[in-house]
């Protein structure tokens, strides 16, 4: 991602007059500036108030983003990241006291981007959800808002260009999406496979909805060798061992586990996609996801590799019916007395009463 941001421009100069001379005369240089560019230019402008604001001068930068933000610019989905990047992650230009204390000047712009842009960086765009909670938390309960727009982003389907993985699937905040690249590129590369993946990477709840589970059934028939990749990339995460994960989050957190916040809703899509698959290997493999992920971090104690991973495999097998109903009663008492966590437990109750009443 290479947006050129940094070094003095015409417009730029142009932009520190402007702010000079608000500084001195009152409102409205900026102002006119701005009504006198294309949209190529007012995003330039837009990008270099968001850096002043990040650096301290939020006040200064707030009426004119405020004015951008609610403008169709044409934002390219490099520009939407910059804007995310710093935000939030390591190379986040603003500290999580700063970003809190200027969030409705910093933040509007930043989804103005996202909502316009083709694609947009959902690992970072889930940090700043939970920025959101926090503000709640703090009595900041105007920026609701901001979060159903969030949300509203979070659940917009991908745009597909066949044969591209988008960004955000299988990326980099943890060692599983890299090692799944490099493993299946054939695989991946199949035709209707981003289409199906995308689907999957919706699936931000343990369980999934009627109607998502149908268009993933039909996703996943046109997938080229869609079962196939539903069973390598499941078994890349009941074999992964757990890891240093990057935290996008403000506050950046040491994580340990076996997916990131990107590649979390991708695998919980894989595992509800695989009820549809009639193959002698899936319901075993759904167990083996929900082992690894249950486990403990270090291999002991309630703390688990992936809770989320683990409720939704649980889950998927309690879901489970006919002589397939069997097999997952089996592999759930055998999880009943491994898997400690409280929560991931309580589910394992939960699906083995709903196994043994459909049977």
């Amino acid at each position: 991602m290479v947006v050129r941001t940094a070094g003095k421009t015409g417009l730029r100069d142009r932009l520190d007059e402007a702010l000079a001379r608000e500084l001195a005369e009152g409102p409205g240089a900026v102002g006119e500036l701005l009504g006198s560019l294309e949209a190529a230019g007012r995003r330039e402008c837009a990008l270099a108030l968001q850096l002043k604001a990040c650096r301290g001068t939020p006040h200064r930068t707030a009426a004119a983003l405020a004015d951008l933000a609610g403008q169709e610019l044409g934002w390219s989905t490099e520009e939407s990241d910059l804007l995310l990047a710093r935000l939030v992650g390591k190379d986040a230009r603003v500290a999580p006291h700063e970003l809190q204390g200027a969030f409705g000047t910093l933040v509007p712009i930043a989804l103005a981007a996202a909502e316009q842009a083709g694609e947009f960086d959902r690992a970072r765009m889930r940090a700043l959800r939970r920025t959101v909670d926090a503000l709640d938390d703090l009595g900041g309960a105007e920026f609701a808002p901001v979060r159903d727009r969030m949300d509203a982003l979070l659940r917009r389907e991908p745009p597909t260009v066949p044969g591209r993985l988008p960004h955000h699937l299988l990326d980099g905040l943890d060692d599983f999406g890299p090692a799944m690249r490099a493993a299946h590129g054939e695989l991946l590369a199949g035709a209707g496979v981003t289409a199906f993946l995308n689907h999957c990477a919706l699936q931000d709840r343990p369980r999934a909805t009627r109607a998502w589970r149908r268009t993933a059934s039909a996703l996943l028939v046109e997938a080229e060798r869609g079962p196939e990749l539903v069973r390598r990339l499941l078994e890349g995460i009941a074999a992964q061992p757990e890891h240093r994960i990057s935290d996008l989050g403000p506050w950046a957190l040491n994580v340990r586990g076996i997916a990131g916040d990107t590649n979390t809703p991708l695998v919980r899509g894989l595992l509800w996609a695989s009820l549809d698959i009639p193959a002698d290997w899936a319901v075993p493999m759904v167990a083996a996801v929900a082992l690894n992920a249950g486990t403990g971090l270090g291999g002991s104690g309630s703390t688990c590799r992936s809770r989320p991973l683990a409720t939704t495999a649980v889950a998927v097998l309690g879901e489970c019916a006919g002589a397939r109903g069997e097999e997952a009663a089996r592999w759930l008492a055998r999880l009943s007395g491994t898997v400690v966590n409280r929560t991931v437990a309580k589910g394992i109750a939960t699906a083995l009463a709903a196994v043994a009443a459909r049977a």
